[in-house]
């Protein structure tokens, strides 16, 4: 039987409701799709492009495991017409929506979570603690945020990120042993899932420029990303090399010396896979009891309903899922 998939669409006032519309033929192939957000606002973006390419949609009170050859959808509650701007109705649509899907992959009616971009800022109105997927999914699983890693995968690069959304004034704080290990662990798994390496070689960047320059330009390299390491010079299932600047250890792991990166916070990671693989990247939270996905980018309402959207990072996050699902 194929896989359920569940699905948060996200920001009804961006571009997140067409970019699951788009994906929904190639998404329906490979897997069972449970759709959950505002309806009615996906059935006006339905009208205003219609397509002979979306399969059935059913509208349902809640998902099953149904054998029917249909999309799902549940609805979040809302105004009886389109979600089409900021407010109220947008955040509690976009939090319903995540609670709902969420819960259908914990209770194991979903086999995995793929969640469309949100409106942080909006959720926050009504959630104030709400700063972004990665953190919201380990509170529900009961997991710390440092037990989890935001990993980015695009067709040449794969980085794990030691820091997700933090000041960046907080970030030296974030750069601990615990914190490096946990990271290094999952994106040796992603990139052994994905890319089909026995043995990963691993680049790790460092916090300062020119890798602190002998001490000059700060110390985490000397007391901590160096003895991180050197410990694993024994090891024969990987191969770790660092801490190396970070702008020559994105230019040589996309010219493919290194299979995946450790980063040591967000943007660090951020600005060399949107400059090279931006609409096509997915971000995936490693360490859940689940595998969720996501794509790399926002909401973009500045183009929403404009029909210049593009559904690959969607369609890659869906087709991710699939690939990183575990099998009996």
């Amino acid at each position: 039987m194929k896989p359920h998939l569940a699905i948060s669409c996200g920001d009804p006032a961006g571009i997140s409701y067409e970019v699951v519309l788009r994906s929904l033929l190639p998404g329906h192939q490979a897997a069972r799709l449970v759709l959950f957000g505002h309806w009615p606002t996906f059935a006006a973006l339905q009208r205003q492009f219609p397509s002979d390419d979306v399969p059935e949609i059913e509208l349902v009170d809640r998902p099953t495991r149904t054998a029917r050859n249909v999309v799902q959808f549940v609805s979040s509650d809302g105004p009886d017409g389109p979600i089409d701007g900021p407010g109220l109705d947008n955040a509690n649509a976009q939090l319903e929506a995540l609670q709902a899907a969420t819960d259908a992959v914990l209770d194991g009616t979903c086999d995995a979570l793929v969640t469309a971009p949100v409106c942080k800022s909006e959720i926050a109105r009504i959630q104030p603690d709400f700063v972004g997927h990665t953190e919201y999914l380990a509170q529900r699983c009961a997991l710390e945020t440092d037990d989890v890693t935001m990993v980015f995968a695009s067709d040449n690069l794969t980085v794990g990120l030691v820091a997700t959304h933090v000041p960046f004034r907080d970030i030296p704080a974030t750069l601990t042993p615990k914190n490096l290990h946990r990271t290094l662990k999952h994106i040796v798994q992603i990139t052994r899932a994905l890319r089909d390496v026995a043995l990963p070689h691993i680049g790790v960047a460092a916090l300062n420029p020119h890798a602190g320059e002998d001490c000059l330009l700060g110390l985490e390299e000397h007391d901590i990303l160096t003895p991180f390491c050197r410990a694993f010079d024994d090891l024969n299932d990987i191969q770790i090399f660092g801490p190396i600047p970070a702008d020559t250890l994105f230019r040589d792991a996309l010219a493919g010396k290194y299979h995946g990166v450790i980063a040591a916070y967000h943007d660090q990671a951020m600005i060399p896979l949107k400059l090279t693989g931006t609409g096509a990247t997915v971000n995936i939270t490693a360490g859940l009891p689940f595998v969720r996905t996501s794509p790399d980018h926002g909401v973009a309402r500045d183009i929403a309903r404009t029909g210049r959207a593009d559904p690959r990072g969607m369609q890659g996050a869906i087709a991710t899922a699939l690939r990183l699902i575990p099998r009996p």
